[in-house]
This record gives structure tokens, C-alpha cells and sequence, in this order.
């Protein structure tokens, strides 16, 4: 992902006031609303959960990737309002960790989704990943592959970074701007969706055969948080493939693809915040979601919800599906 896509701005694609002022709004509201949010869950599951199972770490693990992401928001907001002025290291840190936060965060939804596979169509198996020791292996295994993933916003960075800017894109040529987009779409879109809907496909018909599916509420919550994603970045990796097809018609077409990529800067700034909503949008999903017990949206009420969610996804499901089994 190009990193001004993901919230990092170039000063050389402001074009128009409106370039500015629109993603600093979208950026303050996800900064108002994803550090309270994010906060609340991490703070619920650390006090509430002090023995978490992989459903719940897994959900700790996307709330931490998320209010990382959301404290980088003042200063990208600030370089839209006016310019770099926090120095090369932090604006190379700061990318990677924006980095760095996407990719935790679809791995562990995507893993989330997978466990939930698991309980239904392979139960006995899925028992395994509920060992404290595997959970932590996995947890740690989810950072070190984004962490790694992460690495070419660093590589393809300029030694020294212009004056007043922060970006990662200094290609040496086109070849290796298209390797890192079509890498980063590969991982961060592609294959994580394209498991996702595998997953669902099977869970969705295995799913109707249980005594307790009609009970089980929170795999809509599940399925919300998987969309809410995918709607917040299919945007970007649109506009990432629509960016490799323009460099690769630069020879044929030289026209078209200036056009393109004429059009990509311009709507970088825009789509990159609404990218950003992501890190802000599971908290609001889980207050829904908690509105089913009473009380209205009470700290205890997502402790509850979390508790449902881990009952439905690690015993409920492995207990209809073991009594099947048994009864073949």
C-alpha cells in the first residue's frame, strides 16, 4: 500500500482545498471515536479475560493493531494542515507502523474467521488452538509476518526525505512500484478474502445441521467486522491494481496512463482516509452488537459479549458438532 494511501499525505497530490479539508475530518472523527472504542476493548478484555481463549486474544490483537494505527492520526492530520515538521525518522517509523497495524489486522480477522471454520466442519482439531502456549506462538507468528510484510515501506523510502514531506514512494522504476503493489494487494487483500469466503461458504451450510445456530448471534458480528473491513479497503486496492495497470501501459499508452495515474494522486488523499475508518469501525460494531443485553452500552455489556462470542465459537459449535459425529 502505498503509504499517503493509508493516511501518510504528499504535498505534491493537494490539489484543491477540499484535498485537505475532507481527509482531516474523516481522520479527526476516526481519532475521536477509535481511541475511546479501541481503549474500551482492550481495557474490557484485559480485566474481564485474564485466561483468553484464541477468539479473544484474537479480538485483543485486532483492538491493539487498531488504536496503534488511530494514535498515528494527529500526525498525518497536521502534515495534511500543513507540512512534515516531525523529522525523517519518525515520519520512517510512523509508516511502518501503519504498516505494520494493517497487516495485524487483517491476519487476525482472517484468523478469526479460520477458527470459526475450524469449530464447525474440523471440531476436535480446533481444540488445539485454545492451549495458551499456541495462542501466544500464533499471536506472536500474526506480527512477525505483518512486521516482515511491512519492510518495503522502509526499503523503497529516500535516504533523505524532501523537505516538508513524508512518503515511501521512491521507486528506482516502475517494475518494482508494481512488485510492491501487487505484493502488498496479494497479502493485504486478495488471498486473506478469498479464505474469508471459502470459510463462510462451508460454515454458512455446515451451520444450518446445528441445534443452536439460530442462538448464535455473534457469528453475524463476526461477518459484520470481515465486511466492514473489506468495504474500507476495497476502495484502495481498486485504485493499487488501477495504479499497476497505468504503469504498465506507460509505453503502450502513454496518454491513458497519465490520465490514470493523474486521477490515482488525486484521489489518493480521500480514499486512504476513508482506509484509516477501519481502525475505528469494530468498537461501534461491538456496541451494537452488546445493545442485546441490558443496560444499554455499559463496559460490563462487552465483557458479556465477548464471553457469548467465545462460547458460541469454542464450545457450543464443538459440542453440536462432536454429538454429530458421534451419532454417525
Amino acid at each position: 500500500m502505498s503509504l499517503h494511501a493509508t493516511g501518510t499525505p504528499t504535498n505534491q497530490i493537494m490539489e484543491g482545498p477540499e484535498a485537505k479539508v475532507i481527509p482531516i475530518v474523516f481522520l479527526t472523527m476516526c481519532f475521536l471515536i477509535g481511541i475511546p472504542g479501541n481503549g474500551l476493548v482492550i481495557w474490557t478484555i484485559l480485566s474481564k479475560f485474564p485466561q483468553r481463549s484464541f477468539t479473544i486474544a484474537l479480538i485483543l490483537n485486532l483492538a491493539v493493531a487498531d488504536l496503534l494505527a488511530i494514535l498515528t492520526v494527529p500526525f498525518w492530520t497536521y502534515y495534511f494542515a500543513k507540512s512534515w515538521v516531525f523529522g525523517d525518522f519518525m515520519c520512517r517509523f510512523l509508516m511502518y507502523l501503519v504498516y505494520l497495524t494493517v497487516y495485524t489486522s487483517i491476519f487476525s480477522i482472517t484468523l478469526m474467521s479460520l477458527h470459526r471454520f475450524a469449530a464447525v466442519i474440523l471440531p476436535l482439531a480446533s481444540q488445539r488452538w485454545r492451549k495458551p502456549r499456541e495462542v501466544h506462538a500464533i499471536m506472536l507468528a500474526i506480527w512477525l509476518l505483518a512486521g516482515a510484510l511491512s519492510c518495503p515501506c522502509l526499503i523503497f523510502s529516500s535516504k533523505e526525505m524532501p523537505r516538508g514531506k513524508c512518503t515511501d514512494e521512491f521507486y528506482n522504476s516502475d517494475n518494482q512500484h508494481i512488485a510492491v503493489d501487487v505484493v502488498e494487494t496479494l497479502f493485504g487483500f486478495v488471498i486473506p478474502f478469498a479464505v474469508l469466503a471459502v470459510c463462510y461458504t462451508y460454515v454458512a451450510r455446515k451451520i444450518r445441521t446445528l441445534k443452536n445456530h439460530k442462538k448464535m448471534k455473534t457469528g453475524k458480528l463476526i461477518a459484520a467486522v470481515v465486511g466492514a473491513f473489506f468495504v474500507c479497503w476495497l476502495p484502495y486496492h481498486v485504485l493499487n491494481l488501477i495504479t499497476v495497470s497505468a504503469l504498465l501501459l506507460k509505453h503502450a499508452k502513454p496518454e491513458v496512463s497519465q490520465n490514470l495515474l493523474k486521477s490515482m494522486k488525486i484521489l489518493t488523499n480521500v480514499h486512504g482516509a476513508v482506509a484509516f475508518s477501519s481502525s475505528c469501525i469494530n468498537p461501534i460494531l461491538y456496541a451494537f452488537a452488546a445493545r442485546s443485553f441490558r443496560g444499554g452500552l455499559r463496559k460490563t455489556n462487552f465483557a458479556k459479549l465477548f464471553e457469548k462470542l467465545r462460547n458460541d465459537t469454542e464450545e457450543k459449535l464443538t459440542k453440536d458438532n462432536t454429538a454429530s459425529m458421534q451419532t454417525l
